[in-house]
């Protein structure tokens, strides 16, 4: 890896304890000794990109997801599928066909091909599945790493990334005209971070109680069967009030190129039977719902998030009944790369 700090070339048996032998200064993130395989070069890089060349304020938990994901993406995965259908196949194949071709006692080399070539497929299907899903239990190792060992060396979090907890999770200016009600309070954070209630007249909430009154509300959300839910339980908590489901839907992620998934336990069937019930999901998504999959809000592109926010304060905001009513028949959260819902 490179020494940030010296920008020299270390072997491994070169930086001892996260010490550089050729400065002799410390770092905080080695990747032969971390699960996301980062060190603090590539922090700094993900986090130049994500604040849009330090134009934007991150969580720590988008920070977490970007390097989760891009780590996903660069791990071993598809050459694991693609040896074992490279070289599994074939063999289980031969078995087979060696098998039938002898018969008699070689039976035994047909059953062997058969166990091999399900061994192979159900590889495969696991891999393409681990591929999809990203591992949420290595977010409390990053963010401790990050608040306390890259704290420790750099005496402060990477420039233009902050710790959720440190900013309020409501936020009301005074004469906000729309309400937005996020339980996620990394995105909310975030949103304050980058002054959209200031900007935009948008009061940011994280529970439906802390809500004002008398203000149409958008709800923003996971992909997932609880953040689904929200927006109707919200419409429920506050009868005759206008909601807008801003977001992020199963449709426009579920099969979308890039977005990756966290695999959760399913959720019960009365759930996803309310969900069914309130018409405001296809089958499709209901189906990909039931099976545990999430995607979560924290793994939008952090430019793209805003940009769909102001999106919806605006047209939500909005004075005149068309824009509305197609505000809401949109939405506005879709992945990068598609073309809209």
């Amino acid at each position: 890896m490179i020494c940030p700090h010296c920008e020299r070339n270390l072997l491994l048996k070169e930086r001892p304890g996260r010490v550089c032998s050729k400065c002799g200064r410390r770092y905080a993130l080695d990747p032969k000794t971390n699960s996301l395989r980062l060190s603090d070069a590539r922090i700094k890089r993900l986090v130049e990109k994500l604040t849009d060349g330090g134009q934007l304020t991150i969580s720590v938990n988008q920070l977490w997801a970007a390097a989760a994901r891009t780590t996903q993406k660069a791990g071993k995965s598809i050459a694991g599928g693609i040896g074992c259908t490279v070289f599994g196949v074939p063999v289980a194949v031969a078995l087979i066909a060696a098998g039938v071709s002898i018969g008699g006692a070689a039976v035994v080399l047909v059953v062997l091909g058969a166990l091999l070539l399900v061994f192979v497929v159900g590889a495969v299907v696991s891999t393409v599945s681990d591929r999809r899903a990203l591992n949420e239990s290595t977010l409390s190792t990053f963010r401790t790493t990050l608040l306390t060992d890259w704290k420790q060396i750099y005496g402060s979090l990477p420039p233009g990334v902050i710790e959720h907890y440190t900013a309020p999770a409501v936020q009301q200016p005074e004469g906000a005209h729309v309400a937005l009600l996020c339980h996620d309070k990394s995105i909310a954070a975030f949103l304050i971070a980058n002054e959209i209630p200031q900007r935009y007249g948008v009061a940011v909430a994280t529970e439906i109680q802390q809500l004002p009154d008398a203000v149409p509300v958008i709800v923003l959300h996971d992909a997932s069967p609880a953040g689904c839910q929200l927006p109707l339980r919200t419409r429920a908590a506050l009868p005759g009030r206008r909601v807008v489901d801003a977001g992020l839907p199963p449709r426009a992620v579920m099969n979308a190129k890039g977005a990756v998934a966290v695999r959760r336990p399913k959720p019960a069937p009365d759930l996803i039977g309310r969900l069914r019930d309130s018409g405001t999901l296809t089958e499709a998504e209901l189906a990909w719902l039931a099976k545990g999959w999430t995607v979560l809000l924290i793994a939008v592109p952090p430019v793209r998030l805003i940009a769909a926010v102001v999106r919806a304060v605006e047209r939500v905001g909005a004075t005149t009944d068309p824009d509305r009513r197609r505000a809401e028949a949109v939405g506005f959260l879709t992945w990068p790369g598609e073309s809209g819902r």
